[in-house]
């Protein structure tokens, strides 16, 4: 085996690494669908249970988090050590169940434990994904690859708005949560027999010996404690997470609330527009990234930093705004400009690491994403929501997101700060690899 990218269509041909990109693009449609559908469907849920916002935000957000890091350790080694179509054959499967049942709970704690049965499978998705795209794609690539898979996410998260939205206005939230899940077990056989295995390092410019180098946890805890970019990345993914679960998770109740749209409007309307906002911004971002960075490897993090800073303003406007079309307007630019954040920053720390870390370092990275924007995020806008609902009235959430939009100014300083570090990461990895052969 050879890690020349130069060679790589002689191990994969460019039918093979498409395809199992395509098949990876499935699992995060399904990954994002399932998880985003609770977006929509707050308001009935909490009116049939009789549930305080706040409690909304620990189902959609604290709960699901904390479960989803404890599961995520075992679950990315696993995907450093394993064939990682077959993990994500399973718990594509299991988390696609869970959702299912979510739609025949009948009370709030039961609705809860599959919510949290969703959490423990998704947390294997993201470390075995993210891990096998550097393999399929060399650098010069890798933007646009990675865009797409994260696009196949906006995706599902669109799906999951705009299908939640007019499933729960027709036939209820139940079936919405069936219809949801449903699909996701077939596909995870699909999945399990289709999705072939590439070889570690595939794409990258590693010798043989080294590019399928197995570490240890604790070894690979300290390669990644040990690099600043990564660092860096982590923490822009993270917090980038607050202003963008949180808004996506609030939004569509943001506007039935304050421009009295209905849920079937809301899903159409909010989900078309994030869905392709989203993806047209991962895309036109990934595209751009790569051929910036063909000249200087920073150009990703430029991006990323340049993306956040535009993405604070328009989501201003989206809270602001006073009649819905325009509040849509802002929405539709902010989602633009932030979708280039993650892609920029898991393309750039899969890149300066080595390739049996990569499920771990994802892992990290998206734990960080969980905790601090699927875990704190909704908990937040709830929790404000219910302190300013009695000074506010129903545009307390006017303000509540108004906060967690203030977090993209700490993405804009992680994304510079990363470019200090990243060409000398990126060519000290290659450099010493080439010397030991």
């Amino acid at each position: 085996m050879t890690g020349n990218p130069e060679a790589a269509s002689v191990i994969w041909s460019p039918a093979q690494r498409h395809g199992a990109l395509a098949l990876l693009c499935l699992v995060g449609v399904f990954n994002m669908m399932d998880r985003q559908i609770m977006a929509i469907l707050l308001e009935p849920i909490r009116k049939e249970f009789g549930a305080s916002d706040t409690q909304m935000g620990l189902l959609t957000g604290t709960a699901f988090a904390l479960f989803y890091v404890a599961a995520s350790i075992p679950l990315a080694r696993a995907a450093d050590r394993f064939q990682r179509g077959r993990l994500l054959g399973v718990v594509l499967g299991f988390w696609s169940v869970m959702t299912l049942l979510g739609g025949v709970a009948t009370s709030f704690t039961t609705l809860l434990l599959t919510r949290i049965g969703v959490a423990v499978g998704e947390a294997g998705s993201s470390p075995a994904s993210f891990a096998m795209v550097p393999d399929l794609y060399p650098l010069r690539h890798r933007a646009k690859a990675m865009s797409i898979y994260i696009a196949s996410m906006s995706v599902g998260s669109g799906v999951a708005v705009v299908l939640g939205g007019w499933l729960a206005e027709n036939f209820g939230w139940r079936m919405a949560l069936v219809a949801a899940g449903a699909p996701g077990i077939l596909l995870a056989v699909l999945i399990w027999f289709a999705l072939a295995e590439p070889p570690r390092g595939m794409s990258d410019p590693l010798p043989a010996t080294r590019a399928d180098a197995r570490y240890g946890f604790l070894e690979t805890l300290q390669i990644l404690r040990r690099s600043p970019t990564f660092l860096c990345c982590m923490t822009l993914v993270s917090f980038g997470a607050v202003t963008g679960y949180g808004v996506m998770t609030w939004g569509a109740t943001f506007l039935m609330r304050v421009h009295g749209l209905s849920p079937a409007e809301t899903g159409f309307i909010f989900g078309s527009v994030s869905m392709l906002a989203l993806v047209a911004g991962q895309i036109f971002t990934g595209v751009v990234a790569d051929w910036a960075g063909r000249r200087d490897i920073r150009a990703y993090l430029w991006c990323a930093a340049a993306g956040c800073a535009l993405a604070l303003p328009f989501g201003l406007v989206f809270v602001l705004a006073g009649q819905w079309w325009l509040a849509m307007a802002g929405f539709g630019l902010h989602a633009f400009f932030l979708g280039s954040h993650s892609m920029c920053a898991y393309t750039i720390s899969q890149s300066v690491l080595p390739p049996r870390t990569r499920g771990t370092a994802s892992m990290i990275i998206s734990l960080g994403a969980t905790i601090f924007g699927f875990g704190f995020a909704p908990l937040i806008v709830g929790v404000s929501n219910d302190l300013l609902e009695p000074i506010h009235g129903a545009f307390a959430i006017r303000y509540s997101i108004m906060i967690i939009l203030a977090f993209l100014l700490v993405c804009v300083l992680a994304a510079l700060l990363g470019t200090i570090w990243v060409r000398r990461e990126y060519a000290t990895l290659n450099q010493v690899e080439t010397k030991e052969t």
